[in-house]
């Protein structure tokens, strides 16, 4: 029985597969799609940061990417995404029916600077968010309102995650961040404002022996003091476009 209309792509839309093509994904030609970095952090979660068991949270949940890698692959339930976007919150509806995760995953169409009105205080175990990369003076944004609103912080700042991350979490509750190196010491600043402890973090390079651009991070809510620095997670082999075997068991 092939899918019906509503789940194959449309005009403008593409179906996509990671994981093996153990989950699709439909996204928009124009508008934002997914990177590798949800990829990543879903994968750091449950295995570096422990987040198997509990109610899980994917703040900015896009087209739904996070909570469906870690419901078809890494076998979670328990999961809530919260979208701002009309947009992306339609597709993250359809990616969960067509990946058939309505057990495993519920959406609610929201501001994570709202969180307070939306959800009980202290109602998660972890919290997830890729957010967006790039203050308001950094860089051009895009002509898209859909990929601007994903990539810079024009609706919600780094402060307003946390804060939110903060407010949804229970006690030793844990916070996984995917961010840029390049803004590492400002993200330790803000968890700590919120009594987010830095735990566990975990620097990713393009290849080896260059700069790492990004950092995977995890934080506890009231735990005390004490940064653990994984080794290295390299995205590409010597081969220019292979990725590293690391990566390769994630994607494929």
């Amino acid at each position: 029985m092939g899918l019906s209309l509503e789940l194959r792509p449309g005009v403008g839309e593409t179906l996509d597969s990671v994981c093996g093509g153990q989950v699709r994904v439909l996204q928009r030609i124009r508008g934002y799609r997914f990177t590798l970095d949800p990829v990543l952090l879903a994968h750091f979660a449950v295995f570096e940061a422990g987040a198997v068991r509990g109610r899980v949270m994917d703040l900015g949940t896009g087209c739904g990417i996070i909570p469906l890698i870690l419901a078809r692959r890494l076998g979670l339930g328990g999961l809530t995404g919260l979208e701002l976007q009309p947009g992306l919150f339609s597709l993250a509806e359809r990616n969960v029916r067509l990946n058939r995760c309505e057990r495993e995953v519920s959406l609610v169409r929201g501001d994570l600077r709202g969180v307070e009105r939306l959800f009980p205080r202290g109602g998660f175990s972890h919290v997830l968010c890729n957010p967006p990369y790039r203050s308001r003076a950094q860089g051009r944004s895009s002509t898209d309102l859909e990929k601007a609103l994903a990539r810079h912080e024009l609706t919600c700042s780094l402060g307003d995650v946390v804060r939110s991350a903060a407010y949804l979490l229970r006690c030793r509750g844990t916070f996984c961040v995917v961010y840029p190196a390049s803004r590492l010491s400002e993200l330790m600043a803000v968890l700590r404002a919120e009594r987010l402890e830095p735990r566990t973090a975990r620097l990713v390079h393009s290849r080896g022996g260059r700069p790492a651009k990004l950092v995977l991070m995890q934080a506890v809510k009231g735990a005390p003091s004490g940064l653990t620095v994984l080794p290295p997670l390299v995205i590409h082999a010597n081969d220019e476009q292979a990725f590293s075997r690391e990566v390769s068991a994630m994607v494929e």
